[in-house]
C-alpha cells in the first residue's frame, strides 16, 4: 500500500462501485469515507418487498464469469446466471475481505455536496459535503436505479393497474390477466418470461418490434400467449392501446388490457447537487445527455476534471462490476497527478449506450491509469484495439449470450459456462466453453 497521498477521497454509495472505489481507493493510500444512506452494503443487490428495483425471482442477465472484480471471483459452486441473493453475498464477502467496513458510514446520506474554492488564507478547497467533512476530490457512485422513468405518451386515459418495474416482485398479481409490458430491453425480456406463466396474455410494447418481421422472429422464440407490438404511444381507458405500426402510423388495438408494467429504465438522479451548482443544465440534471455532456469519458466531471468523479453511468455496459473497476484505476491516475486533466478534452467519445463499445472503453480507461492513452486510436470504431486476455474474454463470452438471448431469450439463463485458462503465462487466448 502506498502512503504517500493523504487526500481525503468521498464516495456516494456503497454498492458495487462504491465498494471496490473505496478498495483500490485505499490501496493507493487515500483517505477513504463511503457515504451510504441506508443500513446495509449492496445498493441495487440489496432485496425489499418496498423498495429497490429487484423482484424475487431475478436471476443476472450476464453471466458471472465477465461480471467479477478482477481480484475476487465468483464461488466456482455458482451458476453462470445468479440469483440476487448470490450477488448480494458476493458484495458482502468482497467487504469483509478487504475490510472495507471500517470506512463505510451507514445511514449516513448525502443531503448537499457542494464545491468550494481554496482561499487565499490557506483554507482548503474541496467538496463539502453535508455543510461539515471538506474532501480533496469526489466520487459519485449513487447508481441510477432510483427514479423511475415513464414514456411520453400521447394520451394515457388507462386507470387500470398500472406499474413501473421498479415496483415488480412476483407474477401472482397478474394470473389470469391481460398485461402490457413497455420496454424491449432486459427488464422487459425478464417480466414477459415471467408472467407469461400465469397471465392470459402478455402484449410485448418495443421500438423495433414494429417491425413485423421482428416481432415474427420474436413472437416465435417465446410462449405462444406472448404478443410483441410496437412503441407504445397511447392509452384508452377502455384498455385499449395505441402503438406505431410497420409505416410509422398509429394503431389502435382491437383487444384490450388489464394492466401496466413499465420496463422503461430510470432517470439520473443526484440529489445532493443544487441546481445552483452549474453542474448540468438547470432542470435537464436526470436526463441522460446532459449528464452525458457535462463529462469527459462517462467519468471525469468537465467543470472539476481532477476532483468529481462519476461511476457506472453508462447504460447497457457488460460487466459492470469491472467497468467500474476499470474507472477506479483512472480516477487514481488522475487524482495522483500521473494524467493531466488538459488532456482529458481530447480523449475519443464513446456511445453513451455502450454495448461491445465496453470493452475498447475499459482498454482506454486502462491506458489513462497507465498514462499511456496518448496512443490511443480516435478511430477506435474502425480499426482493431488488441483487447488483454480479460477483456477479449469478456468480450467473446458476452456476444455469445447476446447470440443466445436472440435465439432463446425465455431459456438463455440455463446455459452454463466454463473458463477454460490453459496457463500459459498470459500470452495466449483465454478459451471457454458452454455447458448445456
Amino acid at each position: 500500500m502506498c502512503q504517500g497521498d493523504s487526500k481525503r477521497v468521498a464516495v456516494i454509495g456503497a454498492g458495487a462501485g462504491g465498494l471496490v472505489a473505496a478498495k483500490l481507493l485505499r490501496d493507493e493510500g487515500f483517505r477513504v469515507k463511503v457515504f451510504e444512506a441506508t443500513d446495509k452494503i449492496g445498493g441495487l443487490w440489496v432485496y425489499s418487498d418496498t423498495r429497490g428495483a429487484l423482484y424475487k425471482s431475478l436471476r443476472t442477465n450476464l453471466p458471472k464469469q465477465i461480471m467479477a472484480y478482477s481480484d475476487f471471483p465468483f464461488s466456482p459452486s455458482l451458476p453462470s446466471f445468479m440469483n440476487h441473493q448470490d450477488v448480494l453475498r458476493y458484495l458482502h464477502s468482497y467487504a469483509e475481505r478487504f475490510n472495507l467496513h471500517e470506512v463505510i458510514a451507514l445511514s449516513t446520506p448525502v443531503r448537499s455536496a457542494e464545491y468550494v474554492s481554496a482561499h487565499g488564507d490557506g483554507a482548503r478547497g474541496g467538496w463539502l459535503i453535508n455543510g461539515e467533512e471538506l474532501f480533496e476530490a469526489l466520487v459519485v457512485a449513487n447508481g441510477h436505479y432510483n427514479v423511475p422513468n415513464y414514456p411520453q405518451l400521447i394520451k394515457n386515459d388507462f386507470s387500470g393497474f398500472a406499474i413501473h418495474s421498479k415496483e415488480y416482485r412476483s407474477p401472482s398479481p397478474f394470473a389470469n390477466q391481460r398485461v402490457l409490458i413497455v420496454g424491449g430491453g432486459p427488464s422487459g425480456l425478464d417480466l414477459v418470461s415471467e408472467i407469461a406463466s400465469v397471465a392470459k396474455m402478455v402484449v410485448w410494447s418495443g421500438t423495433s418490434f414494429s417491425d413485423p418481421d421482428t416481432a415474427a422472429t420474436v413472437r416465435s422464440k417465446l410462449p405462444p400467449n406472448v404478443k410483441p407490438v410496437g412503441r407504445l404511444e397511447g392509452l384508452e381507458s377502455d384498455g385499449r392501446y395505441l402503438v406505431k405500426g410497420a409505416a410509422n402510423e398509429l394503431v389502435t388495438s382491437d383487444g384490450t388490457i388489464d394492466a401496466v408494467i413499465y420496463a422503461t429504465g430510470y432517470k439520473y438522479d443526484f440529489p445532493f447537487f443544487s441546481e445552483s451548482s452549474g453542474l448540468f443544465p438547470s432542470r435537464t440534471m436526470n436526463r441522460p445527455e446532459s449528464v452525458r455532456d457535462a463529462l469527459y469519458v462517462h467519468l471525469f466531471h468537465r467543470k472539476h476534471p481532477s476532483t468529481l468523479f462519476f461511476l457506472g453511468l453508462p447504460a447497457l455496459a457488460p460487466g459492470i462490476f469491472k467497468v467500474m473497476e476499470h474507472q477506479t484505476k483512472a480516477i487514481i491516475a488522475v487524482l495522483k497527478g500521473t494524467v493531466s486533466t488538459e488532456g482529458l478534452a481530447s480523449l475519443p467519445s464513446f456511445p453513451w449506450v455502450m454495448l461491445e463499445a465496453a470493452f475498447p472503453y475499459c482498454v482506454l480507461l486502462d491506458a489513462l491509469a497507465a498514462g499511456t492513452h496518448d496512443a490511443f486510436p480516435h478511430d477506435y470504431q474502425q480499426v482493431t484495439v488488441k483487447l488483454p486476455r480479460d477483456i477479449d474474454l469478456r468480450m467473446q463470452v458476452f456476444r455469445d449470450t447476446i447470440a443466445a438471448i436472440a435465439s432463446m431469450p425465455d431459456r438463455y439463463k440455463e446455459r452454463e459456462y466454463r473458463i477454460i485458462d490453459e496457463c500459459d503465462g498470459g500470452g495466449g487466448e483465454i478459451k471457454w466453453e458452454v455447458v448445456e
